[in-house]
């Protein structure tokens, strides 16, 4: 009779998670203009351990991340589209009722049914991006879409670096696979 077989982690993982924390923290810090927000990397670093903390997790957050992440980038570059021939307010108010109703209606489409989380996140962390101009301070910045652009793009970087960050938490813990002792009757 075989031994069942158990997968126990050499270093804790809240150890690990430290551990992690000080590897990337210098992407916050050390890299002047082209500092990164990590903190958009750990909402999905959050999500890769709600969607099971396995390699199969990226099947949900990359996709799902993207679209919602590009629904908003759309959704703000339609408002300052509108902008040009209505006040802000009503050109917000449009853009909205458009984008934010394609988001939530392609919530029904196969690939994204099970990962409205990850959708919501990229959705939320691009608008959290944007406002609070956390994008690297390169380019023509004074341009409206350059900006929406710019935030788009780091906003899918930085989420799927932060599933990846999940994965690698979990490496950090360096497991191995033990044979559990069972006693016997």
């Amino acid at each position: 009779m075989s031994q069942p077989e158990k997968t126990v982690a050499r270093i804790p993982f809240h150890w690990a998670v430290s551990i992690l924390v000080a590897i990337v923290l210098p992407l916050s810090f050390f890299l002047g203009k082209f500092n990164l927000p990590i903190w958009v990397c750990f909402i999905a670093w959050a999500e890769y351990f709600v969607f099971g903390a396995k390699p199969s997790a990226f099947k949900v957050i990359i996709p799902c991340w993207g679209y919602g992440t590009v629904i908003s980038a759309i959704w703000l570059a339609t408002t300052v589209a509108f902008s040009t021939f209505m006040p802000l307010f009503w050109a917000i108010v449009v853009a909205n009722f458009i984008w934010v109703t394609v988001l939530v209606y392609g919530l029904r489409w196969n690939g994204f049914q099970n990962g409205n989380l990850a959708v919501f996140g990229g959705f939320t962390m691009f608008l959290a991006i944007y406002f609070t101009g956390s994008i690297p301070q390169v380019g023509p910045l004074a341009n409206p879409y350059w900006v929406v652009g710019w935030s788009c793009i780091l906003t899918i970087f930085l989420g799927y670096l932060g599933a990846g960050f999940g994965w690698f938490n979990l490496f950090l813990t360096f497991p191995h696979k033990v044979t559990s002792r069972t006693k016997s009757g």
